[in-house]
């Protein structure tokens, strides 16, 4: 049952309730109410409407880009027809067809064309009352920047590693981001917290940032207002307090210290998952698949490298001058009621 699964449900419902007019708000999980229409004929529609020639990317490493155009053509890629006819101008010629022209001009610096269709982000909010769970949950989202946004996307890795978080136990270690706010600020601060985390869910023209918390029932109000402190913490001067401070939260703004931290932190992560060549592959494959162009890793690097606490402090103002995506499960009243008056003093809009 995936609804009892609180880890895959929720994202999903996060996602409904922020993108309420449909696009990235559509469910990947089928609704029960669907499933009498999941028919041999309906999946057959399905897979003849997406699975097209037109739509394949080839992702290969350590192997020449010659080579692997070859090796498409003899495995019979060349020989694919689209499924609707091009344009006059774009028909191949003589010498090989529309697919054996499109792995000519793959290499590493060209960029291919991409369809796109513009996601519509509303806010929104959802609550889910099961007070029998040991649990409850807490989201707090915000519209984000989308991989369009070359700058607004790095700018938010840092902010997430920054912001880092995680469970109450934790086995520690070098890299665990023990030293990341949300450990220090909430998860060492507040014992009735179980876990409390950030979160970036990044698409082509748009992403979703924000905090995941869970603690016992009957704290979820006071969870709700600990979680939009720390967004609005970030979003404020370095030195400043915000609006709603707590005694140990001796600095707001993040510091050039926690900045280089973050930015090291997401090095390192970038770098150590690029040492596996399926990852390698994977990577290249989403790249060429969503912005139609491989960026290198150092290239990463310097996008990292540039990013300053003013960025930071302007990409977390940025997210709360969008109405919020409220989501919580479980024992709900409390923060079905305090939520627009803790919101309010936070500077959110719901």
């Amino acid at each position: 049952d995936v609804e009892s699964k609180a880890d895959m449900f929720l994202p999903e419902k996060l996602h409904e309730a922020a993108f309420r007019s449909g696009t990235l708000g559509n469910p990947l999980l089928c609704p029960i109410g669907q499933l009498h229409r999941a028919t041999v004929d309906s999946l057959a529609e399905y897979h003849e409407r997406w699975y097209r020639p037109e739509r394949i990317v080839v992702a290969a490493i350590g192997v020449d880009h010659q080579q692997l155009i070859n090796l498409c053509i003899d495995n019979g890629f060349a020989d694919l027809a689209p499924s609707h006819p091009a344009p006059a101008a774009d028909q191949s010629d003589s010498n090989g067809s529309w697919f054996r022209k499109i792995l000519a001009t793959g290499g590493a610096n060209s960029r291919i064309a991409v369809p796109s269709c513009k996601s519509v982000y509303t806010g929104g909010t959802w609550f889910d009352s099961k007070p029998d769970v040991d649990f409850t949950q807490v989201y707090l989202g915000f519209k984000s920047a989308g991989i369009d946004n070359e700058h607004g996307l790095y700018v938010y890795a840092v902010l997430q590693m920054l912001l880092g978080g995680g469970g109450s136990f934790s086995a520690g270690g070098p890299g665990k981001g023990m030293y990341s706010r949300l450990y220090t600020r909430v998860l060492n601060q507040h014992a009735w917290i179980e876990s409390c985390v950030a979160f970036h869910h990044c698409y082509t023209d748009a992403g979703l940032f924000g905090i995941s918390a869970s603690c016992r029932p009957r704290n979820e109000h006071a969870l709700f207002d600990v979680i939009a402190t720390e967004i609005e913490a970030v979003a404020a001067t370095s030195g400043k307090r915000s609006s709603f401070r707590r005694p140990y939260a001796s600095q707001e703004g993040a510091s050039l210290f926690e900045v280089k931290r973050a930015k090291n932190q997401l090095k390192s992560n970038l770098l150590m998952n690029l040492e596996s060549r399926m990852v390698q592959l994977e990577d290249l494959g989403r790249q060429i698949q969503v912005s139609g162009r491989k960026v290198p890793a150092e290239a990463m690097i310097q996008h990292i490298e540039a990013i300053t606490p003013e960025d930071i402090r302007k990409g977390a103002a940025e997210l709360l001058a969008s109405p919020a995506t409220v989501l919580a499960q479980g024992c709900v009243d409390g923060i079905s009621q305090f939520c627009p008056q803790v919101a309010a003093n936070h500077g959110i809009k719901l």
